[in-house]
């Protein structure tokens, strides 16, 4: 059974004419890793805020369709339940932050503390996510105080102590330098998680996923394997995209291998 389902999503921001998700259908089945890809406008965020339920309960609109998570209706199951299933890690670690706590250890167990978790659970959850994300030296700073790379392995912490079984994350490596983006791509590969990155880095994409869903206008463009998606100029051409230099790399080491073997 899917983890994730999406049957002919729809969705209209409030006082807009046009549809910002306009039919989408998919699922997501445990332990996929997906790469959501398209130009600005697309889609993208929005549809990963849909599997957090923050559209529509929180953006309000016009809203068709459903997405399921694990069985449970995203427009109507509270956040604070739909979050202990599925984090969204949002492109801006600065949206992430509460800011109502002056360092990095309070910050990352604010969410469990609104969910009345056990003091001695959330001091453990806390200092592995920390650990595990390279931060605990950091864990007595001020969240604001540290890098944007830094930022955001803090405000992944701090969805990773929900202990969620599946990761959203929106343009994780928009706001990085090469070093972060490094140690970001790193990190993804540890985790067991269910994954799901909507994101313009399609070198990221192909590093890191097994599937892809291309958009365009709100729509499903295509969805399928990484490489197959690559592969399709005209689909990328319709799509806005270009081949990621990672693939090209990639082709021009198998045409070579296939010379030699010739």
């Amino acid at each position: 059974m899917p983890v994730i389902a999406v049957e002919n999503l729809k969705y209209r921001y409030p006082n807009t004419e046009s549809l910002a998700l306009d039919g989408l259908s998919f699922t997501v089945e445990k332990g996929e890793f997906i790469g959501i890809v398209g130009e600005n406008g697309a889609g993208k965020s929005t549809l990963s805020q849909a599997l957090i339920g923050l559209v529509p309960q929180f953006y309000k609109g016009a809203y068709g369709g459903r997405v399921l998570i694990e069985d449970l209706p995203a427009e109507t199951t509270p956040i604070s339940e739909l979050c202990c299933k599925v984090g969204l890690v949002f492109q801006n670690p600065f949206n992430q932050l509460s800011g109502a706590k002056d360092n990095v250890y309070e910050e990352v167990a604010f969410g469990m503390q609104n969910l009345g978790v056990p003091r001695e659970e959330m001091h453990r959850r806390a200092e592995e996510a920390l650990k595990l994300l390279d931060i605990w030296q950091y864990r007595d700073r001020n969240p604001f105080d540290l890098s944007g790379g830094q930022m955001q392995r803090v405000a992944i912490a701090s969805v990773l102590v929900m202990n969620p079984d599946i990761l959203v994350l929106d343009e994780p490596s928009a706001n990085l330098d090469p070093a972060s983006r490094r140690t970001l791509i790193s990190l993804l590969r540890q985790f067991t998680h269910t994954k799901i990155i909507a994101t313009h880095d399609l070198d990221m994409v192909m590093d890191l996923c097994t599937r892809c869903i291309v958009m365009k206008d709100g729509s499903i463009l295509a969805d399928a394997p990484v490489p197959d998606i690559f592969a399709d100029r005209s689909l990328l051409e319709e799509a806005r995209l270009e081949q990621p230099l990672s693939y090209l790399l990639m082709r021009q080491e198998r045409q070579r291998n296939n010379s030699g073997a010739s």
